[in-house]
């Protein structure tokens, strides 16, 4: 069991790494931002640009909820939720900085694509969506805040499924490697 100076001490050596990964996160938004940006200056709300007919479209669309608009106008809540699942991801990046490059790569995800919709909901009052799979029917348009969401969620369940399941089982994994201070493996 770790004490709380041990953690202290991880997240004290893990400081330049997490500088690093927050960087990288300003980065991640700052593109999402600038999409957005373009997307509102050049593509009428509700106007549609077919990219790849029947495949792929760009569709500018004010989105005051979640995922097919569902709890519409319900800004505070997701403001909330943000702010508190934001604040978790940022710790647990502080604690992990140093641990395995793919679950980090997945919470920098999640992180900066939470960070990118949450300024969208309290700079506008809504998510700007734009891209479209067309040869889904009813798929919802999104954006890449959204992707960056998706992918690190995907790549979470995968490092937990497969890659490291005692975060299913709660007990160490014992594969014949040792892992430092820092939570990487060694031989």
């Amino acid at each position: 069991m770790l004490t709380k100076s041990d953690i202290k001490a991880r997240c004290k050596n893990n400081l330049i790494a997490y500088i690093i990964l927050l960087v990288i996160s300003a980065a991640l938004v700052a593109l999402d931002q600038i999409s957005k940006y373009l997307v509102v200056l050049y593509l009428p709300r509700e106007a549609q640009i077919k990219v790849i007919p029947y495949l792929f479209n760009f569709t500018y669309v004010e989105n005051r909820g979640a995922a097919w608009g569902m709890m519409a106008d319900s800004r505070w809540i997701f403001i909330i939720v943000s702010a508190v699942a934001i604040s978790v991801l940022a710790v647990l990046l502080l604690y992990a900085a140093k641990s395995k490059k793919f679950f980090v790569a997945s919470l920098v995800l999640i992180f900066a694509g939470g960070i990118g919709n949450m300024i969208d909901r309290i700079a506008n009052g809504y998510v700007v969506d734009f891209i479209q799979f067309d040869f889904f029917q009813k798929f919802p348009v999104f954006n890449v805040a959204d992707s960056y969401v998706t992918i690190g969620g995907a790549m979470l369940i995968i490092y937990m499924l497969f890659i490291d399941r005692s975060f299913l089982s709660g007990k160490k994994k014992d594969d014949g490697k040792k892992e430092d201070d820092n939570g990487n493996e060694t031989a």
